[in-house]
């Protein structure tokens, strides 16, 4: 039963990307809390970073969410999942 909870809990997070303007060239730490802020500011919520070493982890919407970067579709994106 506990295996089952884990499993599900971990496949049912929330998370979402967030394209970076020059997605060629791997981001900064700058660069991806630039990219959050904006990101929030575009959707009118408020964020708080939590922690700025890797794992980059942030408050959005009172929930906490850490920053994992990932190459995709020829560039690099910045995914945040629910911690």
């Amino acid at each position: 039963m506990t295996i089952r909870r884990r499993l599900f809990n971990r496949f049912f997070k929330k998370g979402f990307h967030i394209e970076i303007d020059d997605a060629l060239t791997y981001p900064s730490k700058q660069t991806i809390c630039q990219a959050i802020e904006q990101y929030a500011a575009e959707n009118k919520k408020q964020v708080q970073f939590v922690s700025s070493v890797q794992p980059l982890t942030f408050l959005y919407e009172s929930r906490q969410y850490y920053v994992d970067i990932r190459m995709s579709r020829g560039g690099y994106t910045i995914f945040c999942r629910e911690v």
